[in-house]
């Protein structure tokens, strides 16, 4: 098993050198596979999860399987296990990448901390609550945005305005110096920027051939979420017009075709784009899809008027 600094892990932080040796004791190792059901919905809570190493996803069933969030390796979940006594979990925790190495505090050792040492575990609660109301705050946002842009969709039936609205939400939400609302439904195969935030070197409302746009044509394909960490681009898009010191690209997407990007770079707070930054731009864009795809219907509807209207309806009686 991989080895992790437990200093730097959140729920430990302030705990000494000589507590933290004194605590490793009832951490027991575990390991998990792709698939694998790390906790499920309906199981009483029994312990707390330290990632040591691959990503776990927190999924519940609504229509379907929605992945709420996803953890990485020095990240912990099942915190509430260590609060509320006979607790049931209210989501499903599912390892996603091929091995899952972890840290697994039982509640029965738990007990036995807070009668041997009660400072640690006195630190322990304080780390829950702080890790606690960070979650929740991210959770509204969630739910706030969400709110938002179901509300500008309802309100608005030009993309500029829609796109205009979402963006202002976004950066709220994710206050990052630049920003793209990018659309595809140009009948010659071009991009169309609805709304632009910080990239100078491209114009707002103007129209780029995807052809040229080695990027734009990955994402496109692929249709999944492409995440570029600080400074380390891939070798082949150093000459992408969307350069920034970091970026993530969240295409839009209406059953199988790509209907527009949503673009953001440099988040102010110097960060990479996170995990979870990825999950609440994919909810957007989901939401934002079926309104893109009535309004390019719309737009053809109209055109095919047009065309009927010049080149057709003067002759039909001819």
């Amino acid at each position: 098993m991989p080895t992790i600094d437990l200093a730097k892990i959140s729920l430990l932080a302030g705990l000494n050198q000589k507590e933290l040796v004194w605590l490793k004791r009832f951490l027991l190792k575990k390991t998990y596979s792709a698939g694998d059901l790390i906790m499920s919905k309906g199981k009483s809570r029994d312990r707390v999860i330290i990632i040591v190493s691959g990503l776990i996803s927190l999924e519940t069933k609504i229509d379907g399987e929605e992945t709420i969030a996803l953890f990485k390796g020095g990240e912990t979940v099942g915190e509430m296990a260590l609060i509320e006594k006979n607790g049931y979990h209210q989501y499903t925790l599912k390892a996603i990448s091929d091995k899952v190495d972890t840290l697994e505090l039982s509640v029965y050792n738990w007990h036995t901390i807070i009668k041997k040492e009660p400072m640690i575990a006195q630190k322990l609660y304080h780390n829950i609550a702080l890790l606690l109301k960070r979650r929740l705050n991210h959770a509204n946002n969630k739910l706030v945005t969400l709110f938002a842009t179901g509300k500008i969709i309802g309100q608005y039936e030009d993309l500029e305005t829609i796109a205009q609205s979402l963006i202002k939400v976004i950066l709220n939400i994710i206050p990052s110096k630049r920003a793209l609302f990018i659309s595809t439904f140009s009948p010659d195969n071009k991009i169309h920027l609805e709304e632009n935030i910080g990239w100078t070197n491209l114009k707002k409302g103007a129209y780029y051939p995807i052809k040229n746009d080695r990027l734009l044509k990955l994402v496109s394909k692929e249709k999944t979420t492409v995440i570029f960490e600080k400074n380390k681009r891939p070798k082949g898009y150093n000459d992408s017009p969307y350069l920034a010191k970091s970026l993530i690209v969240v295409p839009i997407v209406n059953q199988k075709n790509t209907l527009g990007f949503i673009i953001l770079g440099d988040k102010s707070n110097g960060h990479n784009f996170s995990i979870n930054n990825q999950i609440l731009l994919e909810a957007i864009a989901n939401q934002v899809a079926p309104a893109i795809n009535n309004i390019a219907a719309s737009h053809l509807k109209s055109a095919e008027k047009s065309l009927h209207k010049v080149y057709i309806d003067p002759f039909a009686n001819y």
